[in-house]
């Protein structure tokens, strides 16, 4: 009986000893909700362990909403990568959500960066303008280490956008508006100085007839100027987002 007691202790020991790792991540697993309605999910995938479990059960709250329209994620994450931070969010995209209507906040550490990657109908509601404002508005909070509150004043804007309400304009942009303001405002005022300092105005004579005649003393002089037309180069230079080609799909994103 001892020797059956002893076999089946040690066949435990093993079985427990195999199965941990297992269990373990299943353990780990990411808090998610489901929409019964739409079927889409809200999911916490905080792999950097920024969020407490009751911070991730509030931010699930907070997605509900949002799974009215599409998939949504949080996303934290601080390993090492030779990636960019919208090729490491739309990763993470794909193994959640595949080519859904999808969103994915990526709140990288080791990048320092802030992502909204998005696919589908989310990319009709956010163009990098929208996603470069709201980024840039909780970017201030990953900075001062709020995560937590990163992560809500993100999905709030996001809502608002969807939900077409206003979302306040990154003071980033206002600056950047004041700036070009004060360089056109400092232009024109350059440009009367240099203009007035160069006008030389007309000379006054009294001819033998006695009648008033103007005697400009700078002479205009006609020259003949050879046109030259433009050149035809098809390397005119393009414009467009840090995402590139290699996004997949829309992102925007700031630095923290």
């Amino acid at each position: 009986m001892r020797k059956i007691i002893s076999r089946l202790a040690v066949f435990l020991l093993i079985l427990c000893t195999a199965a941990g790792p297992a269990l373990l991540c299943l353990a780990a697993d990411a808090p998610e909700w489901t929409n019964e309605e739409t079927g889409y999910r809200a999911v916490v995938a905080d792999e950097a362990d920024l969020l407490t479990s009751s911070e991730e059960d509030r931010l699930l709250e907070l997605m509900q909403p949002l799974t009215n329209y599409a998939n949504i994620a949080v996303y934290t994450v601080d390993t090492e990568t030779n990636l960019e931070d919208y090729e490491r969010a739309r990763q993470k995209r794909l193994e959640l959500f595949g080519y859904d209507n999808a969103a994915v906040f990526s709140l990288d550490m080791y990048l320092r960066r802030i992502v909204i990657q998005r696919m589908g109908n989310m990319e009709k509601f956010f163009d990098n303008a929208r996603a470069n404002n709201i980024t840039n508005n909780a970017a201030s909070l990953a900075s001062d280490g709020d995560y937590y509150g990163c992560c809500r004043a993100a999905l709030a804007q996001m809502l608002d956008v969807i939900e077409d309400r206003n979302v306040p304009s990154s003071m980033k942009y206002i600056s950047n508006a004041f700036i070009a303001i004060m360089l056109a405002l400092l232009f024109t005022f350059a440009l009367a100085v240099l203009t007035s300092s160069t006008y030389t105005r007309p000379e006054k004579a009294v001819d033998t007839a006695g009648f008033t005649a103007a005697v400009v003393s700078n002479r205009h002089v006609r020259t003949d100027k050879k046109y030259s037309p433009p050149s035809d180069s098809s390397d005119s230079g393009s414009s467009g987002s840090s995402c590139g080609s290699s996004c997949g799909s829309s992102c925007g994103g700031s630095s923290f």
